[in-house]
């Protein structure tokens, strides 16, 4: 038993280490100009691997802590939470929607999923950077419309389509060699 949670912890900080790297490669390297600085959300994939390996507890506990330490070098504040809620949200519901819907391995049933969950990660992005900006500068209704203009919800959606692709093939392997 304890050796299941050892090797629990041991993979999802494994995981949240590198939602951390990617975080700060897609933040540097990873804008697209034309979309507003469009961030490609490459630091979901170790999310989406905790989420279907060990499920809502595990892929929330990942979340947190990736999602805090990524936000280390930008200084904590009260923003630190604001951004926190959107990848935790995202975590939780990839987690939720692959523990309900059937057929887990399906890869139209992960595109659904990683669908809705993508519309909820892309929604709490626009609420966070809306909020942020309102409390730093008060110019939240202009800000708002540009960052629905960004189109950061079609990214997030053919994202979610590319990860339902990648992903099934990655996580049988992975629970193969990790005896899941």
């Amino acid at each position: 038993m304890k050796n299941g949670i050892v090797k629990k912890i041991s993979i999802c900080s494994m995981l949240a280490a590198l939602f951390v790297a990617l975080e700060l490669l897609s933040s540097t390297f990873g804008k697209i100009a034309f979309l507003d600085g469009y961030q490609i959300p490459i630091s979901c994939f170790p999310l989406i691997i905790a989420a279907m390996l060990f499920g809502v507890e595990w892929s929330f506990a990942t979340a947190v802590v990736g999602s805090f330490i990524s936000q280390i070098p930008f200084g904590i504040s009260w923003n630190t939470i604001i951004w926190m809620i959107p990848t935790i949200a995202y975590a939780l519901s990839i987690a939720i929607l692959y523990k309900l819907l059937p057929k887990k391995e399906n890869r139209i049933i992960l595109s659904i999923e990683l669908f809705i969950s993508s519309i909820i990660l892309s929604t709490l992005n626009i609420g966070a950077s809306y909020i942020s900006n309102w409390i730093t500068s008060g110019k939240a209704v202009a800000n708002l419309i540009a960052l629905f203009a960004s189109l950061k919800l079609v990214g997030g959606i053919i994202f979610a389509i590319i990860f339902a692709v990648i992903v099934p093939p990655i996580v049988v392997k992975i629970k193969k060699i990790i005896k899941i």
